[in-house]
């Protein structure tokens, strides 16, 4: 009874980031949209702070549940790209809130408090699926050792945030983003980069 309570919590966060900023969210809101009583929010998280961090830790354990899900160790680190683009492109058309609640973690300038905790749940990503794709990727010639893991991700992520924030605030024409389109640009980059070090 008492997780169900915190997860009701929890769930009124996301619910609530699909319409505001992690900083616009009041623990009156929470325990309106929860229909949980507001001194449970402090039984469960301490303060305001303990509840943005438990809310954002609550999203990255999310993001990571997808990630195991998504990431195929069998395949190519160009098609298990594709997948993720697939997947992140279809994400938004679904869910654009639980999208909207992402996009908050990245782009709420108040949200300095949880850089700390964001880091590791990112590094734990990294480590279990990153870093993986990337060193296979490398053992079987589909890109050389040099090429910068953190750029490619970069580009990858800035491109889908650019087109998350676009299709969540309807600025989006009727182009759509293909995986395949994305990943082949990713890869022409990367491969134009090694001829320029050869």
């Amino acid at each position: 009874m008492s997780e169900d309570n915190r997860e009701k919590l929890l769930n009124a966060g996301i619910d609530l980031l699909s319409e505001k900023t992690f900083s616009e969210i009041s623990m009156d809101q929470v325990a309106e949209r929860s229909g949980v009583s507001k001194p449970m929010i402090y039984y469960y998280f301490n303060n305001k702070e303990g509840y943005y961090r438990g809310l954002a830790e609550h999203l990255l354990k999310i993001a990571r549940s997808m990630m195991q899900k998504l990431y195929d160790p069998e395949i190519s680190m160009r098609e298990n790209l594709k997948r993720y683009v697939r997947f992140r492109i279809d994400f938004v058309e679904e869910s654009p809130g639980i999208a909207n609640a992402f996009l908050s973690i990245i782009t709420d300038p108040n949200i300095g408090m949880l850089i700390n905790e964001l880091q590791e749940e990112f590094d734990i990503m990294r480590m279990e699926f990153i870093d993986p794709m990337f060193d296979r990727a490398v053992e079987s010639g589909e890109v050389t050792s040099g090429v910068n893991r953190m750029i490619v991700m970069m580009m990858l992520n800035s491109l889908l945030v650019s087109y998350t924030v676009k299709k969540i605030n309807k600025l989006c024409g009727h182009d759509e983003m293909k995986p395949e389109e994305v990943v082949d640009i990713i890869f022409d980059g990367i491969a134009a980069a090694r001829e320029d070090t050869e």
